[in-house]
């Protein structure tokens, strides 16, 4: 348990995200163990390895506590207008759920963060409800991503994730939603692997959408037939062509490290960001093996290609 403790302090620390007593007990503790997770906490209080101050688990610097609390009363005003979008969202054709994703989905938002929205679509349809929601983008909200950020959909017999690792997992477990809440669960459920990270934690939202507007179904109708597959398929050709275009400047390896671009999936996580919190991290666990000799803190895959 202790090294579990410590992994996950020193993972939200990459974030310089100070953690609560509840927050390491709901993401580590296993058969609603608490009591193994409170020793282990204590444990490494009194040994130096973490520090303590004001509710708050951390390592180094005090000051990231101050930042965390500036940062989750930001989130809490911000999050009227994720909420916002998200039913705008919810009115588009095919749409079929929608969960936030991340600093938000943490309770924790940056000035210049934006907010990210993971969107599930019905099967055949995902580039035709990607163009509808660009063009809405470009038009209604001059193409600004700070409120808006739709660089993630998958449909739904598409919720397995390939990568397997600690970032994956806290990504598909912290997925906040808000539309069609039924859906997270089955997130969880196709990637049941994320459980050996975090064994009983999940995301709740009492203010979920759950209901869909009838245009909606009455436009889909519009377009469920041949036409509709058609029109599917011409999108999906134009709108890949135009993402290389646009990215012509990247070599074929970050491009391929960075991209997803399938007829039931896009994805888009700049590899820059996902090597950054590898390399983070994996410092951190060489640092504190070292420095404190605990052997348990074994490396942990952290492979983030998306192919």
């Amino acid at each position: 348990m202790h090294d579990n403790v410590l992994k996950t302090i020193l993972y939200f620390d990459v974030f310089s995200y100070p953690l609560k007593e509840d927050e390491i007990i709901s993401y580590v503790r296993k058969n609603r163990n608490d009591s193994e997770t409170l020793q282990a906490l204590n444990d490494l209080k009194k040994q130096g390895v973490v520090k303590y101050q004001d509710g708050y688990y951390f390592v180094g610097d005090s000051s990231k506590i101050e930042r965390r609390k500036q940062g989750n009363m930001l989130a809490k005003k911000r999050m009227r207008s994720a909420m916002f979008y998200s039913r705008v969202i919810s009115w588009f054709p095919y749409v079929r759920s929608i969960m936030l994703s991340g600093s938000i989905s943490k309770g924790y938002m940056g000035e210049k963060d934006d907010i990210d929205y993971f969107i599930l679509t019905q099967p055949g349809r995902l580039w035709i409800t990607r163009t509808f929601l660009t063009l809405f983008k470009k038009i209604f909200l001059l193409n600004s991503y700070r409120n808006f950020c739709i660089n993630y959909f998958t449909d739904t017999d598409n919720l397995a994730i390939k990568e397997k690792n600690r970032f994956a997992a806290t990504e598909i477990v912290f997925l906040l939603p808000v539309f069609i809440s039924s859906f997270y669960g089955k997130m969880i459920d196709n990637n049941h692997w994320v459980k050996s990270f975090y064994p009983e934690f999940v995301q709740k939202n009492e203010a979920c959408i759950e209901g869909e507007i009838w245009l909606k179904k009455w436009i889909e109708k519009l377009l469920n037939n041949r036409m509709g597959d058609k029109f599917e398929e011409f999108l999906f050709q134009k709108s890949v062509n135009f993402i290389h275009k646009k990215y012509a400047k990247m070599d074929n390896q970050s491009f391929e490290n960075s991209f997803s671009l399938k007829r039931n999936e896009l994805r888009y996580f700049p590899e820059k960001i996902q090597m950054q919190v590898s390399d983070d991290y994996s410092s951190k666990l060489k640092k504190f093996e070292k420095r404190q000799s605990i052997p348990f803190l074994s490396a942990e895959p952290l492979n983030f290609t998306l192919r």
